[in-house]
């Protein structure tokens, strides 16, 4: 990897949608720290029109991009080349990295079927900047929330802040903290992460419980995700279910679910950004301090399970 800013190629056939959406997600979210070419084997006159009003939705405009041809100086000139259905098409030269990230091809899809192709591409350039700018998040340009495995050792700081976000009122039913021994019972041992920040303070945590022990839902759970408000509004929910999502999909899991409060429109925002989905309110469904409550359900379900 080069010393300097890094660069990335993104490939598809026609360059016309899924390697046009990463192109724009990575300069978008990197801002200039990443240099970002996109190409097509065989590439399109235009831009898929459901793919331009997809990015418009998150506020990426990419309605003036033109499709481009594939070339092996553009190959040579990258650190990073990653394709989408297309790597037999891509020149090889040593010393690069390639990637084929299997997506789902948006040609003559409508937009309905493009955002959550969208969404998989946004939450892969997110962890790919993660990787190959480790100094700095994909956001503010603000040092990193470390993601690593939850253990026993991380257990007060990670009650207090279930305990901060449970006196908050809007996180869950629970009116109180577990213990340790019944935190520990309840989640998934391999689905548990914590961000750490640069002096190995737990900013924030989220973990899998399982939903059913029949084998048909073996691959459903249900997350909880909490940060301390001190460390709000610098990505580390967003890193945590990124490292959630990852952990999930490398062990087979297919479907990530939770209930929020519809009043707690900042975790419903957090979890629309990470790929999750809204599929209904379950309304008057539980007593929370004497109040009835509506609880809006969410998932995630992946694309490559």
């Amino acid at each position: 990897m080069s010393t300097t800013a890094p660069s990335v190629l993104f490939v598809c056939v026609h360059n016309a949608g899924r390697s046009q959406m990463a192109a724009a997600f990575l300069t978008h979210l990197a801002r200039g720290r990443v240099q970002v070419r996109s190409a097509g084997s065989a590439p399109a006159e235009t831009v898929n029109p459901a793919v331009v009003e997809a990015m418009k939705e998150v506020g990426i405009d990419i309605s003036a991009e033109i499709p481009k041809v594939l070339t092996a100086e553009a190959v040579q000139a990258s650190d990073v080349v990653i394709t989408m259905g297309c790597g037999d098409a891509c020149p090889f030269f040593p010393g690069k990295r390639y990637l084929d990230w299997r997506l789902d091809d948006p040609a003559g899809q409508g937009v309905d079927a493009v955002r959550p192709i969208r969404d998989e591409i946004e939450t892969r350039i997110r962890a790919l900047i993660t990787e190959i700018l480790p100094s700095a998040g994909p956001e503010t340009g603000t040092a990193s929330p470390r993601i690593v495995a939850m253990t026993p050792e991380h257990a007060a700081e990670v009650l207090t802040i279930y305990r901060l976000g449970i006196d908050e009122g809007q996180a869950t039913f629970e009116t109180a903290a577990p213990t340790w021994e019944e935190f520990d019972a309840a989640k998934l041992a391999d689905h548990r992460h914590v961000a750490l920040d640069e002096a190995g303070r737990v900013l924030g945590w989220a973990a899998a419980s399982a939903v059913s022990d029949r084998c048909v839902y073996s691959g459903v759970v249900e997350h909880s995700v909490y940060v301390h408000p001190d460390a709000r509004n610098r990505g580390v929910g967003l890193a945590l279910l990124h490292a959630l999502i990852a952990s999930t999909e490398q062990a087979g899991l297919w479907t990530i679910q939770s209930g929020i409060f519809p009043e707690n429109s900042a975790s419903l925002a957090l979890h629309a950004r990470a790929g999750f989905r809204v599929v209904g309110t379950r309304e008057r469904i539980g007593r929370h301090h004497g109040v009835w409550r509506d609880v809006t359900m969410i998932e995630r379900r992946s694309p490559l399970i």
